[in-house]
């Protein structure tokens, strides 16, 4: 099984333009993952669309593998959303990523030291332990496991693959 990030996109009843969401699904390949991603999503089914995604594998100078037991170790694999803004644009900018920290603080504290530097009034919006997530909402009895792995070296994520392909139908 691996773990994927996704970014989805789409519309919901009300909205002026295209929203996004970030999901995290387990599955042996992206395509077995378009069922859980269409039952996660929030807004209208028609047009529910990838936007991008990549398979977890290597996050932070860590191997990241799943396994049906829990994890001791006393660090997390966090995903960290930064917003900020620039005076220029009418866009909040963001980015966001995984860290590897033992703590949310921790994850905070370096996400603000590496990304959105020199925008004005960067903020944390959001910030999860991925773990959390897939043990109570994704796939009951997947957890994920860090080992260090010094190939793994902090890089930032770059999609496995990205475009526009439809997932709205089954």
């Amino acid at each position: 099984m691996r773990l994927f990030l996704v970014v989805l996109g789409g519309r919901t009843a009300g909205c002026n333009i295209e929203l996004h969401d970030v999901r995290f699904v387990v599955g042996e390949a992206i395509e077995a993952t378009f069922p859980a991603l269409r039952e996660q999503w929030f807004g209208r089914r028609r047009g529910l669309h990838l936007d991008r995604y990549v398979a977890v594998e290597r996050a932070d100078g860590h191997r990241v593998s799943l396994r049906r037991e829990p994890f001791a170790g006393s660090e997390r694999l966090w995903f960290v959303n930064m917003g900020a803004y620039d005076p220029r644009q009418m866009a909040e900018l963001h980015a966001f990523g995984l860290i590897v920290a033992g703590s949310p603080r921790a994850a905070r504290a370096r996400a603000k030291r590496q990304w959105l530097l020199g925008a004005d009034q960067a903020h944390t919006d959001y910030l999860r332990a991925v773990d959390d997530c897939l043990a109570l909402e994704s796939v009951a009895g997947w957890h994920l496991h860090l080992s260090a792995d010094s190939s793994a070296a902090a890089e930032p994520l770059v999609p496995d693959w990205y475009g526009y392909r439809l997932i709205d139908r089954a």
